[in-house]
């Protein structure tokens, strides 16, 4: 995590600093950022370099300049966790550029001893924090430690999908994923942002072998989880008639929709399509009639079509289900080989994987 960031100006002046809540540091930034200045200046004076980055015996610390005001300003953020640089390095500009923004009255002018004006810039470091997913990091980095069901965690660029930070027990496909997942993103956002208008909050996917990909989109970040479930049924699902011989139902559709019109849904379920590789739906069944997803079926069929391609290529598996999550709806795409059974559900019913893979398998139990 972040130990902490200081703000100076070409004076030495510390003009802001921030800690985590459960920092042990001695309190004394003001005699930090001295030396910090003095080194820094040595460097530019003596040598005509800039200091970039330094690395005491445990702490990292970045540096970052900005000289385009008449108060030139230091930005440092100090860490001992150096696996953490590419994406701090992402997090100082994200710093610089607001704190800049917020006080530029007070920093284009000559320093006048005053600070107390950049104590309000706390809020808006939490904001930049969370929006880079940091928030949720120790707990990710101590789930995988403890070898619970989370076996890594990575931190994504969205734009170009770089992997700025990776924290794992099991091997990671980084190139693959920096590749996929930027593009399941973009097939989710399709179908949730600008059809649905509703914001997106989380994408799940899941293998025959209860293998978990989790996706977070953050302001700045897409969170991307591993996680590894007990139970494999990988045999026992890939036996049902869907997976042995599909074609039948394609030249016989009754007889598959046949087999939906015998189901008992479970009751907090909205609507349910069933629809082939094409998108066209041969079985739904609207509980909720308040809102019409039929017409967004092809959105829907493309984020499965991405999906199976993440299943196939990160884990060498067929895909179980994939779900994205909104605002107020979730959406969750049972994998049926050359069919697809779409499950629509509130946020509240259907909020987590667990949820999601009990009612996928209390569905396919029923299939045999």
């Amino acid at each position: 995590m972040i130990d902490g960031i200081l703000i100076i100006n070409d004076s030495g002046a510390l003009l802001y600093n921030w800690h985590p809540e459960n920092y042990e540091g001695d309190g004394k930034d003001d005699l930090f950022s001295g030396f910090l200045t003095a080194i820094d200046s040595f460097a530019t004076f003596e040598r005509g370099e800039d200091i970039k980055a330094l690395k005491l015996k445990e702490t990292s610390l970045i540096f970052e300049k900005y000289d385009e005001l008449v108060q030139k300003l230091t930005f440092v953020i100090t860490t001992k966790n150096e696996d953490l640089m590419e994406l701090l390095h992402a997090i100082i500009h994200e710093v610089m550029d607001k704190f800049t923004e917020l006080y530029l009255n007070y920093l284009n002018k000559s320093f006048d001893g005053a600070v107390s004006h950049y104590h309000s810039f706390k809020d808006h470091v939490i904001l930049i924090m969370n929006s880079y997913g940091l928030d949720l990091l120790s707990d990710s980095e101590r789930d995988i430690d403890d070898f619970t069901i989370l076996k890594a965690v990575l931190f994504l660029d969205p734009k170009l999908g770089d992997v700025l930070y990776v924290h794992a027990k099991q091997y990671v496909d980084k190139e693959k994923l920096s590749f996929l997942v930027p593009l399941i993103m973009n097939s989710a956002k399709l179908l949730y942002q600008e059809n649905l208008n509703e914001d997106l909050h989380w994408i799940h996917l899941s293998t025959v072998r209860n293998e978990i990909l989790v996706i977070i989109p953050r302001g700045k970040i897409l969170i991307v989880q591993q996680h590894q479930l007990v139970n494999n049924f990988e045999e026992e699902f890939l036996s049902l008639e869907f997976f042995k011989d599909g074609e039948k139902f394609i030249k016989k559709p009754k007889k598959l929709v046949e087999k939906f019109e015998h189901l008992t849904w479970n009751p907090n379920l909205k609507q349910i399509y069933l629809v082939n590789k094409l998108g066209k739906i041969l079985y739904s069944k609207i509980i909720d009639s308040t809102f019409d997803c039929s017409e967004y079926v092809p959105e829907t069929i493309s984020f499965l079509t991405s999906s199976k391609r993440i299943s196939e290529d990160i884990y060498n598996r067929a895909l179980y289900n994939a779900s994205i999550g909104g605002e107020r709806l979730v959406t969750t795409c049972m994998n049926l080989n050359l069919f697809t059974l779409i499950l629509i559900g509130s946020l509240q019913d259907f909020g987590n994987f667990s949820v999601i893979q009990s009612l996928c398998l209390e569905i396919y139990k029923k299939l045999f």
